[in-house]
């Protein structure tokens, strides 16, 4: 999906947002607020999704890293040429989160729980505050059990820019272990000596990963 370069309309920048309401204003609908301040998976603080251009909600833009033109921080003189070559959505084609966890934790020994991992994580707007845009999970066993390198986006995630994630990995046995988090093959995340349920957000990354076509996920525990 996207705008596209010419001819572009009111209804194509309303509507590639995901939004339905009417009347559509240009600036009510689409430019004085974002998505994340609308429906699932926005808060939900406004009726309908919009791009966020006007200064303040911005950094929210419904962002296409490859060709977007938007302009952002307007406060006046709103164009449509600005939203051509945006994308609301990407399709599983050209935009994927590729996930993969690999447990090394050593076997918990007899009458212990296993020492297997579980990943639960979920794409959010910067500020941690929307619904779950993707659910990005899976489980690796104890002792060497891996998960994926799988795609876990779905056909209506969203393009967003940045990857805004929390969530938690869970070590279902005794051991405690140590955390290793790769994005798009750079390290971003090594956290020691974490013990059953560790709390994990992009707030502790080195760096926030950017989009490129997606994201490449790694998770090690071991």
């Amino acid at each position: 999906m996207s705008i596209g370069s010419t001819n572009v309309s009111l209804n194509a920048i309303y509507g590639e947002a995901g939004n339905s309401n009417t009347p559509v204003k240009f600036y009510d609908n689409v430019n004085a607020y974002s998505w994340a301040q609308g429906p699932a998976p926005g808060d939900g603080s406004v009726s309908d999704w919009g791009w966020g251009v006007k200064t303040g909600v911005h950094l929210d833009i419904l962002h296409g890293p490859y060709a977007n033109g938007v302009t952002a921080g307007r406060s006046n003189n709103y164009r449509f040429s600005d939203f051509k070559n945006s994308y609301g959505y990407f399709d599983q084609a050209n935009y994927v989160i590729d996930f993969y966890i690999e447990n090394n934790i050593p076997p918990a020994g007899r009458g212990f729980p296993a020492n297997d991992i579980a990943v639960d994580f979920c794409l959010r707007n910067e500020a941690l505050t929307t619904n779950c845009i993707q659910s990005i999970a899976g489980n690796a066993s104890e002792n060497g059990g891996t998960f994926g390198p799988s795609d876990v986006s779905q056909p209506t995630t969203f393009n967003v820019e940045y990857l805004y994630i929390d969530g938690a990995i869970n070590n279902q046995g005794p051991n405690p272990y140590n955390i290793d988090i790769y994005v798009n093959s750079t390290l971003e995340l090594s956290f020691g000596g974490a013990n059953g349920n560790q709390p994990i957000d992009y707030t502790m990354f080195n760096n926030t990963p950017q989009n490129s076509g997606g994201f490449i996920i790694e998770v090690y525990c071991a």
